[in-house]
């Protein structure tokens, strides 16, 4: 499985047991999924689309104010003392957030969310 940010085409390799975690924790925190979309090849919204599928690997999109809001969830469980996060586990957290995010988004100090696809 990748995950590959809009707009730059970053990717961040993760296998389906980290991807789970990560949902799993952004719930924990209190992320409410928003739904994914899945596109067309001209682009158009696919209407037929299962909106609550993060877990396969289709080319789903999750949008901006989704991945800001995972973002939020996952940094209030590390926020939090007696999280029952390993080491590995909140320093693998961190880089996945700092991989949501383009800093200084045209350098007006505020973090951008541009989201990202599951291939």
């Amino acid at each position: 499985m990748n995950l590959t940010r809009c707009e730059d085409g970053e990717e961040f390799p993760c296998d389906n047991t980290f991807w789970d975690f990560i949902l799993q924790t952004a719930t924990q925190g209190g992320w409410q999924p928003l739904g994914t979309v899945k596109f067309d090849k001209n682009l158009n919204k696919n209407e037929k689309w299962d909106s609550t599928d993060y877990r396969s690997n289709n080319g789903q999109v999750v949008e901006t104010d989704d991945a800001f809001h995972i973002s939020k969830s996952l940094k209030k469980i590390i926020a939090t003392k007696d999280n029952g996060l390993t080491p590995a586990e909140h320093h693998s957290i961190i880089e996945f957030i700092e991989w949501l995010k383009i800093e200084d988004y045209e350098d007006d100090g505020i973090d951008y969310f541009p989201g990202f696809e599951i291939y």
